[in-house]
């Protein structure tokens, strides 16, 4: 049975509820994906997640902890919240709509009876079309799908070399829905072209970012990931990671078509970055040296940070903070560890006197 808690973090102070269940492991969306309802109360939680990091999917009241089984065993981080209360998830080569309020159930568009698709989805503002990448045999493909009719387009069949074939995490880009991020996946200190975009309208697959090398030697020094589009679309924001050689670090941003890089903030060593919908606002968790992880607020137009918590984690998935923010960008969710170790997903209101919003 999910339970509410309230509690304050003991180093600022800030209010956080959580939602959980005793003996078992609750966690929400990736970062890039919609956890919340347009009501901005009900939140969408993977809960009773196994070793093989399987569970049920539930809606959840976040006032009053009432839930409602949504997806009966599904694994973690297969889906999404979209603006009109649709939840997208896939399973094997097949995509599903789910609408939250009256309970429809259709399939979006089912691929070759061998493909695999993988997460996390993205879908555009508008709900029109989504960002998904799939494998087929030994080949990684990115494409998007026509929510509205199922049909699916590819926009780029990378071949990476061994020993890092995987291009993943496509996710397209909420206002120009010709452009898809995708990411070379890999060790991050291996990886010197993390970053590309692919344009379904003129073909072009091109780098997104240009990592810079030492002139001496070619080796690259900028290890970065943990991608997501700006809310309109203009910029992809990424984390260079603390241990990457050129300084300074943190969070960056990149512009849609020209890949010239702006340094945001660098005060933590920052993890995962999320926006928020209105565009004033970035989350992030930050990479600790023992179990623990910081949620820290980014004001994005005086680039200025300020630390809300500090909790424990899981080192491995589904056990990451993944802070993101709900519909009305008045509310941030991430996952964090209670006192049995147990997952439990924790909330901060904003407009709880957390934090001024003018």
């Amino acid at each position: 049975m999910l339970t509410l808690r309230e509690m304050k973090a003991s180093a600022t102070g800030v209010a956080i509820r959580s939602l959980g269940a005793k003996g078992t492991d609750t966690g929400h969306n990736y970062f890039t994906a919609m956890s919340w309802m347009s009501d901005n109360r009900h939140i969408l939680l993977c809960t009773d997640i196994d070793k093989e990091k399987k569970g049920r999917y539930i809606k959840a009241d976040t006032h009053g902890g009432a839930t409602e089984v949504i997806v009966e065993r599904l694994d973690w981080g297969r889906g999404l919240v979209a603006h009109d209360d649709c939840f997208y998830y896939y399973d094997g080569p097949h995509i599903y709509e789910h609408h939250l309020v009256g309970g429809r159930v259709r399939t979006v568009c089912s691929l070759e009876s061998d493909a695999v698709v993988y997460g996390p989805l993205s879908v555009t503002n508008d709900g029109r079309t989504m960002g998904i990448y799939w494998r087929s045999g030994e080949q990684w493909i990115i494409g998007t799908v026509d929510v509205g009719t199922g049909h699916v387009q590819e926009a780029a069949a990378p071949s990476f070399e061994e020993p890092y074939p995987i291009a993943n995490h496509a996710m397209i880009n909420p206002v120009y829905r010709n452009l898809v991020f995708f990411a070379h996946e890999g060790k991050t200190e291996h990886i010197p072209d993390r970053i590309y975009i692919a344009d379904t309208e003129s073909g072009e697959v091109r780098s997104g970012f240009h990592q810079k090398r030492r002139l001496d030697s070619g080796e690259h020094v900028e290890y970065v990931g943990h991608e997501m589009w700006a809310p309109n679309g203009e910029h992809l924001y990424f984390v260079k990671y603390p241990q990457s050689p050129l300084k300074p670090t943190g969070v960056y941003r990149v512009d849609k078509w020209s890949g010239d890089a702006e340094f945001i903030n660098g005060d933590f060593p920052y993890w995962h970055v999320s926006l928020s919908p209105d565009g004033q606002w970035a989350v992030a968790d930050t990479i600790e040296d023992g179990a623990m992880s910081k949620i820290v607020l980014i004001n994005l137009y005086d680039r200025s940070s300020r630390l809300l918590c500090e909790l424990p984690i899981w080192r491995d998935h589904p056990g990451h903070p993944h802070p993101s923010f709900s519909q009305d960008s008045r509310k941030i969710s991430f996952t964090y560890a209670d006192e049995e170790r147990h997952l439990r997903v924790g909330i901060i209101d904003m407009e709880e006197g957390n934090e001024s919003h003018e």
